[in-house]
């Protein structure tokens, strides 16, 4: 999940802040590496939360 997102926002950031030139593949490649080190970190440890959350929410109707 993390590395999807990570791939997906970096991407659409990175066009968005720079534009579509010949640059933009090496641009977003540095970008999503360094989205992917925090992305996939913060899905491990927040995933069970997320996950606690929604058992809650679904329990409580």
């Amino acid at each position: 999940m993390g590395t999807i997102m990570s791939v997906v926002i970096s991407g659409i950031i990175t066009f968005i802040n720079t534009g579509m030139d010949a640059g933009f593949p090496l641009r977003w490649v540095q970008a999503w590496f360094v989205a992917w080190c925090i992305a996939v970190p913060m899905a491990v440890i927040l995933s069970p939360i997320a996950r606690r959350w929604a058992e809650a929410l679904s329990a409580a109707k």
